[in-house]
């Protein structure tokens, strides 16, 4: 099963940041997540709202620009405003200190990217697309940006029909809010220009806790080469029935999700290395079969 990264190793560092991006490359993660939302001046930043007052002090540096709603939209800052704020940690109990700032997403891909160029590796990104039918040339603009870098790349979004019509040859990934788009006519029409499925952790949990009980939706998935991505796990937030993060990870293995977001990669990528020194040739035939899905 493959760890993603979500908005970096969030449960360390603040969401989308570069010290979350590092910090989730350094432990190890195989591909990191940025949310991408546009400024006015149509460049792709790393955000997961499309406002900025939950994870910055943008109330408090702007406090004229808030719109009626009282909130800031990130449309209506350029970068170079965005990149003046401090992220703020959204949950408490993890990182104490208001030190850090939005980045591009050309800055995110230039640390990536020249990671990998120091250390050999190959990490790749699964940017998710915010709202693209609120924001008119997100698709594109992040398109063009990395186009410039030789990295791994899938593109999510929890909107079908933006996803769908995007004009690019990179592995798209749906994330899935509607029941109907798991039946078998559903995910017919999803695999014709999908490579997978994210669903929700909640949706699978009941059947983690009986892994023999595998929920039909994967083996559909399988059947349609999509494969299954579980979103979110958290070491501070275990699924109901679980009082170990790893036993969590270790029961979607078992299922036979193929990938799973999570803000703490580092324990994510433990508890599948003790799973993986114990798996038999069977288990290994499996797991082929998984990477052929994730290509």
């Amino acid at each position: 099963m493959e760890v993603i990264a979500h908005r970096g190793a969030s449960g360390y560092a603040p969401e989308h940041t570069l010290a979350a991006y590092a910090l989730a490359y350094g432990q190890g993660s195989p591909w990191i997540e940025p949310d991408l939302v546009l400024t006015a001046d149509g460049v792709p930043i790393a955000l997961h709202d499309l406002t900025l007052d939950r994870t910055t002090n943008v109330a408090e540096m702007f406090a004229d620009r808030a719109r009626t709603d009282g909130l800031h939209y990130a449309s209506d800052f350029t970068a170079g405003e965005v990149q003046r704020l401090t992220v703020v940690e959204r949950r408490p109990g993890r990182f104490p200190h208001v030190s850090l700032r939005i980045p591009t997403l050309k800055e995110t891909l230039d640390l990536i990217d020249g990671l990998n160029q120091t250390t050999g590796r190959r990490v790749g990104v699964i940017p998710e697309l915010k709202h693209p039918t609120k924001q008119p040339g997100l698709g594109e603009a992040a398109l063009e940006v990395l186009a410039h870098y030789d990295l791994p790349v899938r593109i999510q979004s929890f909107d079908a029909e933006s996803l769908a019509a995007l004009d690019t040859e990179h592995p798209r990934v749906l994330l899935v809010r509607q029941k109907a788009q798991l039946t078998p006519e559903g995910l017919d029409g999803i695999s014709r220009w999908a490579s997978g499925i994210g669903l929700p952790k909640a949706v699978l949990i009941p059947a983690a806790r009986s892994p023999s009980r595998r929920p039909p939706v994967i083996t559909l998935a399988h059947e349609r080469n999509l494969a299954v991505y579980a979103y979110t796990l958290r070491a501070d937030q275990l699924g109901e029935g679980f009082s170990q993060f790893a036993d969590e990870v270790r029961a979607l293995a078992q299922l036979g999700v193929d990938a799973l977001f999570t803000d703490h990669p580092d324990q994510a990528l433990a508890a599948l290395h003790e799973t993986s020194a114990a798996c038999d040739d069977d288990a290994g035939v499996a797991s082929g079969a998984m990477m052929g899905r994730l290509k």
